[in-house]
């Protein structure tokens, strides 16, 4: 799931992904960073191209959508599909910061601003 979050729109190769791991605390083998990006691709969540001997890998184009569909998942079955609980948790996190509350804030502000939101309620 990790070396998901870390896949974007740049290439990468398997020992840059393996190194910003390892600086999030996940100390992996390159031959398992290399396995798990290799079952990825077989699956359609990873692309990748040959770069001399060595691969490049990016996000598939539909990897957001099932990341979308894996969160909503995990959702379901944490909150019972309550849509407001996660973010509720998220301001009980006693280890967030100032900013980041702010920055939650100001999503929150920005969607109700643009009117993206289902009017009625919840």
């Amino acid at each position: 799931m990790r070396v998901m979050g870390l896949l974007g729109a740049e290439p990468q190769t398997v020992a840059a992904l393996q190194a910003k791991l390892g600086a999030g605390g996940d100390e992996l083998a390159y031959t398992t960073v290399m396995t798990v990006l290799g079952r990825l691709h077989k699956k359609g969540l990873a692309a990748r191209r040959k770069d001399g001997n060595r691969f490049l890998y990016t996000a598939a184009r539909r990897a957001p959508g099932v990341i979308e569909g894996m969160l909503t998942r995990v959702r379901d079955a944490l909150f019972q599909g309550d849509k407001t609980r996660p973010i509720l948790a998220l301001l009980d996190d006693e280890e967030l910061s100032d900013d980041e509350l702010k920055a939650l804030r100001r999503a929150i502000d920005a969607r109700l601003k643009s009117g993206a939101t289902k009017r009625g309620g919840a």
